[in-house]
């Protein structure tokens, strides 16, 4: 198991980020939200330690729906599938905007701000993705990584990140998995990137998803 600690500095988490998660995707907003991105950016980010831990293990696609990690059968189903040709290994791993930046965010409460507290919600969403970020990038293996796949998207049941925290230590990184499948601190992550010699890869393919309530989905 690898795991990591690390804080970032207000100018690292890049504002058009906050704003896609926001909603705005490739808009501008006005100028009174930008000013409050900035401002929740500067309160927020320096309250916040992100941690993420990970493992590498054998794995192998059995069917255009199902794949085996450390000797567990997932079904992440068809769409994700389809990108792990080639796939040995796969990178399972947990990340975290942290306990800290919960508690940040619950003191929001107090003041009756509901849009601060939006604003707030979306800067953890981009919080607890850079801890994904930051892993692929401190990952030195010299095979082809594919994108990150989590349960909840593209079809695969969410359920399955039962299945997955099993292969890590009780409460990695401080995540707490409920029997429903969500995680607390809220912003927090899961799931895997494919490894391989010959795999390739792929853009996250979003006109083909029929999930459309993915923040993240663009129109093809």
């Amino acid at each position: 198991m690898i795991e990591r600690a690390f804080r970032i500095s207000p100018e690292e988490l890049p504002e058009k980020e906050v704003w896609f998660a926001m909603g705005y995707k490739d808009s501008v907003p006005d100028e009174r939200v930008r000013d409050l991105v900035l401002q929740m950016r500067e309160r927020l980010v320096p309250e916040a330690t992100l941690r993420y831990m990970y493992q590498i293990v054998e794995a192998e696609k059995l069917s255009p729906r199902q794949v085996r990690f450390a000797g567990k059968t997932f079904t992440p189903e068809g769409i994700i599938c389809s990108y792990l040709n080639g796939m040995t290994h796969a990178l399972l791993f947990v990340g975290t905007a942290g306990w800290e930046f919960d508690r940040a965010k619950e003191a929001l409460k107090a003041e009756d701000d509901i849009v601060a507290e939006f604003i707030a919600d979306s800067i953890g969403t981009v919080l607890a993705e850079m801890t994904v970020a930051q892993m692929e990038k401190d990952y030195t293996g010299t095979e082809t990584i594919s994108m990150p796949y989590s349960p909840g998207y593209c079809n695969w049941n969410i359920r399955e990140q039962q299945l997955l925290f099993s292969l890590f230590p009780e409460r990695p990184c401080g995540i707490i998995l409920s029997e429903s499948s969500l995680m607390t601190p809220e912003k927090s992550v899961s799931g895997f990137f494919a490894l391989g010699e010959t795999l390739q890869r792929q853009p996250y393919h979003c006109q083909i998803c029929k999930n459309t309530r993915c923040y993240k989905r663009r129109k093809g």
